[in-house]
């Protein structure tokens, strides 16, 4: 129950801030990034298949928007010697998808800025591709598959070249911990 506590506060002020301010015109954005800095970056991975992210957010009031996320990247690591001796190398296939809540400040000419919390569920597909699989799974506690609830925060910018098309700029728990690309208003 204390978990739930303060993202259930959030949403609760964010939606009383949101019911305060005037309605004004809606719009959905659409956002497709690609991630700069991997989110398994620890594990000095190898990037295979760049991280890729695509979010919606609908804007319910002015400064307060509703959304969803998915993410996917696949990562490498080095060939690691384990503790006998042997050595072991594995891919992470790598899942993320949820809701997002934001709240978003007023438009500065042509930027934006923003920030929320998003819940969702990660999951990790891990594909052994050198050693065995049980020396790997007892030395490093890792599953070949598993998966996990999350709730964390994000923040962000968004700069527009014209009233519809723009780019973003998001630092937060995803496919990357900084997502980057293009953003287009409906």
């Amino acid at each position: 129950m204390k978990k739930l506590l303060l993202p259930l506060t959030l949403v609760l002020l964010f939606a009383q801030f949101g019911h305060a301010q005037g309605q004004k015109k809606t719009y959905l954005d659409l956002n497709a990034g690609m991630g700069m800095l991997p989110t398994f970056v620890k594990d000095a991975g190898r990037v295979k298949t760049p991280a890729l992210s695509f979010s919606a957010d609908y804007q319910l009031k002015e400064h307060f928007s509703l959304g969803g996320f998915v993410g996917y990247s696949v990562t490498e690591t080095d060939v690691r010697t384990l503790r006998d001796g042997s050595n072991a190398q594995w891919t992470n296939h790598f899942s993320v998808f949820g809701l997002r809540l934001a709240g978003r400040s007023t438009q500065m000419g042509p930027w934006n800025i923003y920030g929320g919390l998003s819940a969702g569920y990660s999951f990790s597909n891990i594909e052994i591709t050198k050693g065995e699989l049980e020396k790997v799974k007892r030395e490093t506690n890792m599953r070949e598959v598993s998966g996990k609830m999350l709730i964390t925060g994000f923040v962000g910018t968004r700069y527009a070249f014209t009233p519809k098309i723009g780019i973003f700029t998001e630092l937060g728990y995803s496919s990357s911990l900084v997502n980057m690309g293009l953003s287009v208003r409906l």
